[in-house]
């Protein structure tokens, strides 16, 4: 990596760099117009990624430094650079890097696959100016694969329902069903959930409640690299008073919100 550049990939004919292309652009526009913030540094980072990595690769990461997008395996999965909600996914650990610095262990690193999950659909969601009622709420339902569709697998994973019989990724959607020896994706549909239903709660633009709550949390001097699940409900029920001092209902349906997946 990063391989043979492409110096102008928006005139590229091939679909898969266009896609990275489009997909990346529409994160970055999300969180310029939404949160002020310049790229994933907010110092105008440049943002790299590389399409076609290794062979039928069914998955995507980041590496710290930049994206990478396998072509999938033709079966369970198309094209990683298919859905723009796994796009934003990944961009988003790379905002994590730069704001949280959360730890890919524990429960902080289930808070880190969790907030990718929140600003990809959050970003899908603005691209598409869909309401917290009229969103999908799930991740990669795009990018799914003819033999996933025929197992009734239409999406990675499920904000609403993370432990949905059409979720590929079964997740823990409340606290008490926890997997300390999990890895963070098994233990991130908590928070995921969470988001969810104070958004539902609220109605509207989840971008402009709750995405502003999450991204004050991630940019504030309260969070760690270690944060649990109780100390990151806390911080956002802070952050959620103070953005919103006269509305008390955002604070109120959060506060629901944490404690229906068992957090607080």
């Amino acid at each position: 990596m990063p391989g043979k550049i492409i110096p102008t990939p928006e005139n590229c004919t091939d679909p898969t760099a266009f896609e990275a292309l489009s997909y990346t652009r529409n994160f970055i526009v999300f969180m310029d117009k939404i949160f002020a913030r310049n790229s994933l540094d907010d110092a105008g980072f440049t943002v790299i990624s590389s399409v076609h990595y290794s062979r039928s690769y069914p998955n995507a990461f980041w590496n710290g430094s930049q994206t990478a997008f396998g072509d999938g395996d033709g079966l369970i999965f198309k094209g990683m650079t298919n859905a723009d909600d796994f796009v934003g996914h990944e961009l988003a650990h790379g905002l994590t890097q730069y704001t949280a610095k959360l730890k890919y262990e524990g429960e902080a690193g289930a808070l880190n696959e969790s907030i990718s999950d929140i600003f990809g659909s959050m970003a899908r969601q603005w691209k598409r100016r869909w309401t917290a009622e009229t969103a999908d709420w799930v991740i990669g339902s795009d990018m799914m694969g003819t033999v996933a569709i025929q197992n009734n697998w239409l999406c990675l994973r499920s904000l609403k329902d993370p432990m949905a019989i059409s979720s590929l990724s079964k997740q823990a959607m409340h606290y008490r069903d926890y997997n300390p020896d999990g890895w963070p994706h098994d233990n991130s549909g908590i928070s995921n959930h969470a988001f969810f239903l104070a958004a539902q709660a609220l109605g509207g633009y989840s971008w402009e409640s709750y995405g502003r709550v999450w991204y004050g949390a991630m940019t504030g001097t309260e969070i760690h690299p270690l944060t649990t699940f109780k100390e990151f409900a806390s911080i956002t029920l802070d952050e959620a008073r103070r953005l919103f001092p006269s509305a008390r209902h955002v604070e109120q349906h959060l506060k629901g919100a944490w404690q229906a997946v068992g957090v607080i």
